[in-house]
This record gives C-alpha cells, sequence and structure tokens, in this order.
C-alpha cells in the first residue's frame, strides 16, 4: 500500500486488521528492544514516541500552539541526547516504519483477495465492462494477445536498504499471510509469532548500512534479484489469471506465446552521468543476467523431469528422444574409452615404476586399449588394469539387444537415490530435489534464500572470483551430459553395435571376464514393448544435424496434426488462428488432440505412443538441461575472462559430437521454448493436457516473457559524448570540426555516411578515452545484440542530429566486428542486429523541440527506410518527467508533456508510424510518479496504443513488485490501464477554454517556480544548509554521482533525485508544489474557480495532477521544515527565503482546497490520510534526530559515527515518507 502505488478510488477501508498487524510487530520490536538496548534506554523511546504522538494529533486537530510546544519539547531532549542514546532511537523508528510498511504491502494483498466485490481494475472486471459496453470479443482478444508493456528497473541512488535487509522484510510479508490463516492451532499460531520474534530480532542485529559504495554490478544484481525473490512466481501466476479471463469473456485461452508484459533494465547500461558504466561493465551485467537466467531454468527443468515420468508421446517427440539416445551414445562411448585408456596407460606406468617388465606393461596396456576399442571387452579389461579404468567402464547404462534398457532393480546405493543427471546439491530419496520446489504468491513458502550470482561476495561486496564458480558447477553438470532416461540413478550408456542390436561395455565386459558369451535374442521372446508397435527403438538414427530442428519438426508436427484432425470440430475464427501458427489460440489445437484421443481405440493408441521402459520427456528434458547448463558455464567463463570451450552453438551435437566437444548452449528463447513446445502438445496429443497446463505451461510463459537475459538492456548515454566522438573523427580525417557544424551540415554529412557502405573510422586513429569508451561502447552493443539489449535512449537531444550519429556510431561498429570475425556479422544501415535509438526529451525546451526534431527524422529518406526495414515502421520516444519538473515546475512540466504527447501522435499518425512513448517516471510526484492506474488513465488520447514503456526506480521497485502478491495485483494494474487506454481513450479537454487556462496556469507556474529556483541568488545556498543535498554524495547510496559534471554546482547539474531526494528529508518536498499555488490563485483572481472546479471533476489529466499534488502537501510539515532552517541556516536573508517558501505552502493548500472542494487535504481519501497519520509519530523523532545529525558532522565531516548516523536517519525518513525519489 505503498502511497504512489495507492489507487485514488479506494478511498474506504477497514484499516483494523493492518492495525492489529502493526501492534503485533511493533510488540515483537519492543520485546527485542528490551533486550538489546535495556529497560532504561526503551521507556525513554517509549516517552519521546508519546510526545510525538500528541504533537501530531495537536497539528491534524490544528492546534497548533500546543502542537508548537510539544514540538520543542520534544526537539530540546532528542538534541540533547548523546549519540550512543540518538543511534538507538533513530534505528528502532526507522525499523517500526519499515515493519508497518511491510503490514501495510501485505494488508494491501489481504483487502484485494479479501473483497467480495471485483477489483474494479482487475482483468475480470475491466474485461466484463468492456464487453458490457459493446466491444467486439475477437477485438478485445486481439488488443490484449497484442498488448506490450514494459517496465524497465533502473538504479536508485537513494535506495538505502540492502538486499539482505529486503529479503528479511519480505519474509516478514511472508509470515504475516500464514498469520493470517482462520485455520491455524495455538500451538501453530504461537509457533508463528515466535517465528516473527526471531525475523525482528535478526532484523535490528542486522547492520542495515552499506559499508562500500555500491558499483554498477551491485545495482545489477539487485535488479536480477527482484525476478529470483518475486517476479519469477508472479508472471506465470499473472498469466494464468489473464487468461482465464479471456477465456471466460472471449472464449479463448491466452496464446501460449504472448508476452503482454516483459521487464527491461538500465542498471549496468546507464551511463549517462556515471563513468563507473563502461562497455565492460555492460558486457558483464549481461553475462550475469544470463547466468541467472539460466540457472532459474534449470531448477524448473530439474523439477519438470521428476514430474513428466509418464512413458506415452509423440511420434514427433519419441523421434527425438530417439536421436538424442543416438547422438548420446557417441559422446559417451568416447568418454569411456579414452577414460579406460587413461586407466590403462596409468597401470602401465606403475607396475613399470615398482619393477615389472616395461615391456610387459606395455603390452598389456597395449592388449587392453585394443579390447576398449574393440568394444567387446573393455570393461573386463579396465578391472583387471586397476579400479580407475572399472570405474570408468562402470559408467555404463546397461541395454537390451533390442536398445531397451533393462528394467530399473531396487537399489540400496544412496549416492543415486533420487538424483537426476547432472543435479546438484542434496536429494531426499525419492527424487524430492531440494531448491526446486515451486514458488506461490499465495504461500509462505514463496520466500527463498536469495541466489548467490556468481562472483558475488555473500557478505556484500563486488569481489569476483569466477575460478570458485566454475569448479562449482563443473562438478555438477559433468554428468548432464548423460542419458537420464529412466529418471532414476543411472546416468548415462556406452551402447556398443552388436549382431543382435546394442549392448554395453559393462555388459560386454562381464561376459569376457568368465568366458561367456551375451546372451543370444531368442525369437519372439516377449519383449517391452510389441515389436510391431512403432515405438520400437530399432536401429538408432546417426548424430544429430546442427540445429534445433528436431523440436521445430515436434512443434510443427503437433500443430498439423491438430489442424487436420480438428477440420470438423471447432469454427472458423479458431480454425485460421491454429493455420496461422503457434502464436493464435491453443484451444482450438487443443479440442482437435483431445478430439483424436477420444476417438481411438485405447489399443490403437497404446501401440502408437506407449513406449514402457523409457521417459521420452525426461530425455528431452535431460537434453535441455545438458545446454542450458553449458550456457551457465559459458557465462561463468565470460565473466572470469577465459575463452568460453567449445564456440559452436546451435543444436544437438553442435561444437560436441563424437569429438567430445563442449555442449551446445541457449542463445536465443526460441532455442528453449522449442523442446519445451514439443513436449507441450505430446502431452496433449496423449491425453495429458491437465499435466501440461501445469508447470510445464508455467515455464513456457516464463521463457516467452524473461527470454534468455531475464530483461533486456538499455543502454543510455548523453548526446554529447556521441557529437564529441564525431568530432574527433572528423577532424582526425581533416573534414573540420562537427562540433561547429550547423544542424543542417550535421544531418547532410550524416546522411551520406549512412547511405555508403565504407568504413569510416581508421583502425589506427588516436582519440582519448573518453572517445575509445564511447565507441567501445558501440562495438560491445553490435556483440551482444538484439537478443541480450533493448533500446539505445540518448539523454538531452537536441536535434536530428544527435539520433543519425548514433544510428551511423552504431552502424560503424557492426562493421568493425564484422571485420574481426572474418567477415561474418558485418552489416549495412539495414543490419538487422541494430538496436532501436529512442531520443529521450527532458527539459521544457526540449519537449516543446520535440516536434520539429521528429519531423525532421521522419522526413530524412534514408532514417524513414531504415525505420521501415529493419524496425518496422515503429519509433520509440522517451519522455523525462524528472528534469523537466526540475527545470519548469510540476505544472508546467505536466502540461508540457501532455502537448508534446499528442504532437508525437499525430506526427507519427501522419507517417504510418507506430509510436511507443517511454515515460522515464520516479517513485515521487515531483518525478512524475503516482497510482499506476491513474497515471495511465491520464495520457492523452491515442497516445497508448496497447504499447507503453515506463521505468520504476529503487524504492519502488521494491514496494510494487518485491512480494508476489503485490506484483501480481500491478501487473494486472498495468495491463487493464493499458487495454482502457487503448480501447477507451481518456477525454481530452471537453472545451477550448480548458486548453487555455491551462497554458495561463502553466506560464505562471513556471514563471513562480524558476523566480525562485533559478534566479533567486539566496535558493542555491538556501537549498545546501537547510536540506541534507551536500551530505548525499558523501554517503554510499548509489554508483552514480550526484551531479552530471562534479566541478559545477549549479541546479541544472544536480540530478533530478537528489533534488527531490533533499527536499523529501526535510518534510518541505518543494519541487512538487512551488509555482501550483500562484498559477491557481491568479487563476481564481481572474474569475476561473468554476472552470478550474470543472476540470477537476471532468478531465482525467488535470484531475489525476490535483489529486497527486494533493497528496504530497498532505506529507509535508512546516514545523519540521522551520526546525531545519533554525538549527542549519544562518544568514538571515537565508531565513527570510525560507519564511516565504512555507507561507507559499500554505497558499497552495488553501488554493488545492478550493478547486477540489473538500475540507481538509485527502478528505476524499480518508485511508491514505490515516496511514500518513500512523507514521508521523515515528518519522518526526528521526527528523528531529537528523537535524541534529547533520548540525554535528557539518563541524566535524570525517567523523565517520555522525555519517553512519546520518544514513540511518535517512534510511528511516525514506521509510515513513514511502515515496522519495
Amino acid at each position: 500500500m505503498t502511497d504512489s502505488t495507492y489507487d485514488f478510488g479506494a478511498v474506504r477501508d477497514d484499516l483494523t486488521p493492518l492495525e492489529d498487524d502493526c501492534k503485533l510487530l511493533g510488540s515483537l520490536l519492543d520485546d527485542c528492544l528490551r533486550v538489546e538496548i535495556g529497560e532504561t534506554m526503551f521507556k525513554k523511546i517509549e516517552r519521546i514516541r508519546a510526545l510525538a504522538q500528541c504533537a501530531s494529533n495537536l497539528s491534524i486537530k490544528g492546534d497548533a500552539g500546543a502542537s508548537d510546544m510539544l514540538s520543542h519539547r520534544l526537539a530540546e531532549e532528542l538534541m540533547n541526547l548523546d549519540m550512543d542514546e540518538a543511534v538507538p532511537l533513530t534505528r528502532a523508528c526507522g525499523h517500526y516504519l519499515n515493519l508497518s510498511g511491510i503490514a501495510e504491502l501485505h494488508h494491501g494483498v489481504r483487502r484485494d483477495r479479501a473483497t467480495r466485490e471485483p477489483n474494479p481494475n482487475s482483468c475480470d472486471a475491466v474485461f466484463a465492462r468492456l464487453i458490457t459496453e459493446g466491444v467486439d470479443p475477437e477485438e478485445l482478444y486481439r488488443a490484449v494477445s497484442e498488448q506490450n508493456v514494459e517496465v524497465v528497473l533502473t538504479a536508485h541512488p537513494t535506495q538505502v536498504n540492502r538486499r539482505t535487509l529486503q529479503y528479511k522484510h519480505t519474509r516478514i510479508a511472508a509470515l504475516l499471510q500464514q498469520h493470517d490463516r482462520s485455520d491455524l492451532t495455538a500451538e501453530e499460531r504461537r509457533n508463528m509469532v515466535s517465528e516473527l520474534q526471531r525475523e525482528v530480532a535478526a532484523l535490528w542485529q542486522t547492520d542495515e548500512l552499506r559499508r562500500q559504495k555500491p558499483t554498477p554490478l551491485d545495482e545489477a544484481r539487485g535488479g536480477l534479484h527482484i525476478v529470483e525473490q518475486s517476479l519469477w512466481a508472479a508472471v506465470p501466476q499473472y498469466m494464468r489469471r489473464l487468461s482465464a479471463a479471456l477465456k471466460k469473456h472471449t472464449g479463448h485461452d491466452l496464446p501460449l506465446q504472448a508476452t503482454p508484459f516483459r521487464f527491461g533494465s538500465w542498471m549496468g547500461g546507464d551511463r549517462d552521468g556515471n563513468p563507473n558504466v563502461t562497455a565492460k561493465v555492460t558486457a558483464h551485467v549481461t553475462a550475469l543476467a544470463r547466468w541467472m537466467a539460466a540457472d532459474l531454468y534449470l531448477r524448473e527443468i530439474d523439477t519438470l523431469r521428476f514430474e513428466l515420468s509418464m512413458n506415452q508421446c509423440s511420434a514427433a517427440v519419441w523421434k527425438m528422444a530417439r536421436r538424442i539416445i543416438a547422438e548420446g551414445h557417441t559422446k559417451r562411448a568416447g568418454v569411456v574409452r579414452a577414460k579406460a585408456a587413461a586407466a590403462l596407460h596409468q597401470t602401465a606406468t606403475d607396475a613399470a615404476s615398482h619393477g615389472g617388465s616395461a615391456a610387459s606393461a606395455a603390452a598389456a596396456a597395449a592388449a587392453g586399449g585394443d579390447v576398449v576399442a574393440d568394444g567387446t571387452s573393455g570393461g573386463g579389461a579396465a578391472a583387471a588394469a586397476g579400479p580407475a579404468a572399472a570405474a570408468a567402464a562402470d559408467d555404463a547404462f546397461t541395454f537390451s539387444r533390442l536398445g531397451r534398457p533393462r528394467p530399473e532393480r531396487p537399489s540400496t546405493d544412496v549416492r543415486s537415490v533420487g538424483v537426476l543427471a547432472g543435479g546438484e546439491g542434496a536429494a531426499f530419496p525419492g527424487g524430492m530435489i531440494l531448491g526446486t520446489q515451486p514458488v506461490s504468491a499465495h504461500t509462505a513458502a514463496e520466500v527463498s534464500v536469495p541466489h548467490e550470482l556468481p562472483g558475488q561476495d555473500v557478505e556484500g561486496g563486488s569481489e569476483m572470483d569466477f575460478n570458485e564458480s566454475r569448479r562449482a558447477s563443473d562438478a555438477g553438470d559433468l554428468g548432464a551430459s548423460q542419458h537420464p532416461m529412466l529418471g532414476g540413478p543411472s546416468a548415462g550408456a556406452s551402447a556398443e553395435p552388436t549382431a543382435h542390436g546394442y549392448t554395453t561395455t559393462a555388459t560386454a565386459a562381464a561376459a569376457a571376464a568368465d568366458g561367456t558369451q551375451p546372451e543370444p535374442e531368442v525369437p519372439g521372446t516377449p519383449s517391452y514393448a510389441d515389436p510391431g508397435t512403432p515405438d520400437r527403438l530399432g536401429a538408432l538414427p546417426g548424430p544429430f544435424t546442427p540445429g534445433p530442428t528436431p523440436f521445430r519438426e515436434a512443434a510443427n508436427a503437433a500443430m498439423s496434426t491438430a489442424a487436420s484432425g480438428g477440420a470438423g470440430g471447432g469454427g472458423g475464427g479458431g480454425a485460421n488462428r491454429a493455420a496461422s501458427g503457434l502464436g493464435g489460440d491453443p484451444t482450438f489445437t487443443r479440442r482437435s488432440l483431445m478430439a483424436q484421443r477420444l476417438g481411438t481405440s485405447s489399443v490403437q493408441f497404446a501401440r502408437a505412443h506407449e513406449h514402457p521402459g523409457f521417459h521420452p520427456y525426461r530425455i528431452v528434458l535431460g537434453h535441455v538441461r545438458d545446454r542450458l547448463a553449458a550456457t551457465r558455464r559459458r557465462m561463468e567463463d565470460l565473466l572470469s575472462g577465459r575463452e568460453p570451450a567449445g564456440e559452436a552453438h546451435g543444436g544437438v551435437g553442435a561444437g560436441g559430437g563424437g569429438g567430445g566437444g563442449a555442449a551446445p548452449w541457449y542463445e536465443s528463447e526460441d532455442e528453449l521454448a522449442e523442446p519445451l513446445m514439443a513436449c507441450y502438445w505430446s502431452l496433449w496429443e496423449c491425453g495429458g493436457g491437465v499435466i501440461a497446463d501445469g508447470r510445464l505451461l508455467d515455464l513456457i510463459r516464463r521463457v516467452y516473457t524473461f527470454g534468455m537475459c531475464l530483461m533486456k538492456l538499455d543502454l543510455r548515454q548523453e548526446s554529447t559524448r556521441h557529437a564529441e566522438a564525431l568530432d574527433a573523427v572528423t577532424s582526425y580525417l581533416g573534414l573540420g570540426s562537427y562540433l561547429e557544424w550547423s544542424e543542417d551540415q550535421k544531418i547532410e554529412w550524416l546522411t551520406k555516411e549512412l547511405q555508403g557502405r565504407r568504413p569510416l573510422i581508421p583502425a589506427d586513429m588516436p582519440m582519448s578515452a573518453e572517445v575509445r569508451e564511447v565507441l567501445d561502447t558501440f562495438k560491445v552493443a553490435a556483440h551482444l545484440g538484439r537478443d541480450n539489449l533493448g533500446a539505445y535512449v540518448i539523454s538531452m537531444t537536441k536535434g536530428a542530429s544527435d539520433v543519425m550519429a548514433v544510428e551511423l556510431l552504431q552502424r560503424e561498429a557492426r562493421m568493425q566486428v564484422g571485420a574481426e570475425a572474418g567477415g561474418r556479422g558485418g552489416g549495412g544501415p539495414e543490419d538487422g542486429g541494430s538496436l532501436r535509438v529512442v531520443p529521450l526529451f527532458e527539459t521544457l525546451e526540449d519537449l516543446d523541440a520535440a516536434e520539429d526534431v521528429m519531423t525532421r527524422l521522419l522526413t530524412n529518406p534514408w532514417y524513414r527506410e531504415h525505420l521501415r526495414a529493419v524496425h518496422g515502421d515503429a519509433q520509440e520516444v522517451m519522455l523525462g518527467y524528472s528534469d523537466s519538473g526540475k527545470d519548469a515546475g510540476r505544472l508546467a512540466a505536466n502540461w508540457a508533456l501532455y502537448k508534446c504527447q499528442e504532437r508525437l501522435v499525430a506526427i507519427t499518425k501522419a507517417n504510418n508510424v507506430k509510436l511507443t512513448l517511454f515515460h522515464g517516471r520516479g517513485g515521487t510526484v515531483g518525478r512524475g510518479g503516482g497510482p499506476t492506474h491513474i497515471a495511465i488513465q491520464s495520457q492523452p488520447p491515442g497516445s497508448v496504443e496497447g504499447t507503453f514503456r515506463i521505468t520504476e526506480q529503487g524504492e519502488m521497485v521494491q514496494a510494487k513488485f518485491g512480494i508476489s502478491g503485490v506484483a501480481l495485483s500491478q501487473l494486472e494494474t498495468y495491463t487493464t490501464a493499458v487495454l482502457l487506454a487503448t480501447m477507451r481513450p481518456p477525454s481530452p479537454p471537453r472545451r477550448e477554454e480548458w486548453r487555455a487556462v491551462m497554458e495561463m496556469l502553466s506560464r505562471v507556474s513556471c514563471e513562480s517556480y524558476r523566480n525562485i529556483v533559478h534566479h533567486s541568488p539566496l535558493f542555491l545556498r538556501y537549498f545546501k544548509h537547510a536540506t541534507p543535498e551536500a551530505e548525499l554524495g558523501n554517503l554510499y547510496i548509489g554508483s552514480r554521482p550526484a551531479r552530471r559534471r562534479n566541478k559545477d554546482a549549479s541546479i541544472s547539474t544536480l540530478r533530478a533525485i537528489p533534488w527531490i531526494f533533499a527536499w523529501t528529508q526535510n518534510r518541505l518536498i518543494l519541487p512538487s508544489w512551488l509555482g501550483i499555488g500562484a498559477a491557481l490563485t491568479a487563476a481564481m483572481t481572474q474569475g476561473h474557480l468554476p472552470t478550474l472546479q470543472a476540470m477537476y471533476r471532468e478531465w482525467p489529466f488535470f484531475g489525476s495532477t490535483v489529486d497527486l499534488i494533493e497528496m504530497i502537501l498532505a506529507k509535508t510539515d512546516p514545523r519540521i521544515a522551520a526546525l531545519y532552517e533554525e538549527v542549519l541556516v544562518n544568514d538571515p536573508e537565508e531565513k527570510k527565503l525560507g519564511a516565504e517558501l512555507r507561507e507559499r505552502l500554505q497558499r497552495c493548500q488553501g488554493a488545492i482546497l478550493k478547486v477540489t472542494g473538500h475540507e481538509n487535504l485527502l478528505s476524499n481519501n480518508p485511508t491514505l490520510s490515516k496511514l500518513i497519520s500512523m507514521r508521523s509519530p515515528f518519522v518526526d523523532p528521526i527528523n528531529i534526530l537528523q537535524v541534529e545529525v547533520l548540525r554535528r558532522l557539518r563541524q566535524d565531516p570525517n567523523n565517520m559515527r555522525l555519517r553512519d548516523a546520518l544514513l540511518i536517519s535517512i534510511n528511516g525518513i525514506a521509510a515513513g515518507m514511502r515515496n522519495t525519489g
């Protein structure tokens, strides 16, 4: 229930269960404090808490005098505390706020689950509403299936919570969910409370501070762990909910390959103003992401292999399994022979060294080698030679002469109980693999210990030791290329051809040892299946053709079978979708396969599909696991700087075969999806549709949603860095200075170069480190390509040449990479590996100029053809909410963004280009934040056409996606909001008068804002003194510097995030409201109050803007802001400015109340008002202590203990304010 995610429509909520949870967690924290800090200190904390509660209550009731008196008394007591007392008090309040935040998130999930009436923003409710309003079900189905929403997770320099604490918070939320169960016995409830008590105690005893500045790699790991922590479980559940709603209202299931929701990342790719993000870091982060993807898929495959134990399968899957077996024989036989020969050689050497005849030892070795090469008595010879050779031969898998494995026999060998081939870690008897249990968003078992990524220091450091990780991986995965045919202990087989079929080296060796021959096959002897059935293994096919062709054959065979078998069993629409491929409604295909199954006699079906003694799905999935393990090992090689073993990739046998090469790895999600889809349709063909639609379908959904990199990485760089790189090139080539050319000259030269085919940059050109880093980034992008990377975002875009410059640098890098690879992989302007280039318009002037920039781009012949050929006539544009708000104030920025979107929609439609708008929003209102549903619903008509990209940052990532239940709700909210904005666009301004009023409001608010922020000579000094802005840069809370250019101390170079964050800490939150009060007052003076009230009621854009400002105003506290000023500001002129700002705050509150018609702030949302009042008694003492810590720290800047105390206070205030950046 974080404020930025709390939709204003839910204004009534019973908070009694939430208050009970807060009391429970608070009492557990109190018990912990009594033990940890002693009864005396605990009583002092209780007294301070009571004083803060009284002061806050009096302030809410309007008794300012009494409230101020208690506040001054509270401040006096707190400021006289010793640091030994101040730090535990600050920690205690901060932990209580964190615990109450956990309870709020949990309460939101509980409320949604317990509500009898469906959530109005749920898929079910929205689909029903659209159908009722006349939307055609087929149109609705198509819109949902083709929807493309992407949330891009970004690093947050104010996210101070360590991942360790985030995990503990998630664990507490899961325990609260268990505690809600009504069927718990008294003993179980006591145990649950005890478990909560242990978690709270562990939370208190854990150091909440980072002891070193996080690197971009640390930030990227945090983003990846969000996937593992919650999204991995939430996504398939969300897909099931979405598919069920579609089925209910349209009659169609969600296509298996549909990806209505994806995730992207800037962590490790956003180099704008951050010199710590280099080309090497970007390559490293993508390898980390692919490693974790392979690891997560491996866990699912291990569990799925144990689950899919059936021996019935389609002909296509059986063919695939047979070919996997055949390829395995070839590789395994080579391995066994090599191991046996090495053991025999060692035996001969040992014999000679112990006084034996060297000649006889050599002869024995030669004889043994012949036996092994012959393949009939290798095992016996190896056994005679020594235990090592015997062990090598004993690895074999026993086959019958008909090529079938012998029946499993009970084994007392505990080493093999419950172990799947290549499995890792501990195992329970019966095959339960530890760490592979499914994760559910509705059980407390959802919380698992975060998985450590390669090279990650468990203690939180950044040291890399991939060699150790590689050794562990090799130990666990060496057996992965063996044959898991029975799903039991046997790992593989080395089968050799005989006159009667196949036998193994172990069987032949045993026969040779006692002088007997293998028992011949007696004609007519009953086999494991009728010899005439199609499932006879018979003569095994040869090695696989490189490439995943068998998987495609299986999938295509399933589809063609369904299409032909169901010609008369379904409607025309379903048939057309089935015929179009796997991307359509799967319902028709399922019905067709079921009809075939029911229309075939059981005897015929068994003869055609049963394969006794074999587990074909385990064979296929075993091979999938091999490739995943190889993918993971390859990423470890790349991360450690080693040359990856076996450069071939693709199909079974590529790079491997009989030569013993490394197993192939997965390069794309389609390669991984193919065998899974083949198994899925095979299960449906064999009557196991209910099984197919379980864990296997969930895995397929994950594959298409997360791909092989979990989240594609965007690259971002400032436009001037590209211009400087091209300036170095043109100057070296004698063409002049690119930086001095006009925009027309730049466009003309760039177009000419892009239309040509020759390389531009000489290989031996000297260049600065900055220019080389830019070019290296493009080379890394050319290597990684679209499988790993998303967009290339250009911040501070000023002209069309900024986009064309990136296109040229991309083309040049692809040529260089192609040349280095011997001519392979190069490309011209139309190379499909080119990343989409996204201009980012941020300041007010840039937003106004966006129309001209995009018009010039879309009318450039080269660019227009490139857009059509490479990107399918799709253009993405990013809008910056943060810098535009910092530049002009929130109201003026919002209106400029609205108009910019309207113009971009008109331009792209006129040029037949599909537009995707990428919204660079932050967590707080000052950076465009707010509840998801109303934010999307307030966009201009036509700006959301089924596609939507948005950033989520820092604490908002954890708040929205850190818990599976909350993430599930957020995914659904995004889906329905985008759907409504597409099919029922928000209303534009109904009267032209509204636009005129908005223009006036924008102009006045911008002037009022800039007069203070940009033109007042006192403001910058006041800002530095009255907030902790100066100290933020010295704290370990982000890898990126607080300013783009460290030497420039102006507001324009300050990052928008610390700009907002600093004002949030002193509770003035100035960037979110400054200028708005003056604009509304001016409009009302001109008689526009009725117009403003009508705009608030009837125009979603204006109404949501005012609601968000009202929410922020309710969080401000002029008492606290005045205290910062009183203690930290010495200049009387600066104090006058502070008094003026607080007066403006009060006028803004009054103006907002007149427009909304509310008696008090948030009177239309008592739930949120209550939540804010519940937090204030704990935030206020932290603010007062922060003031005193800042005062002492500015007198003693190098005092590390004071720095720690400041960071603890920053963390606590952030927890209380909820949306801080």
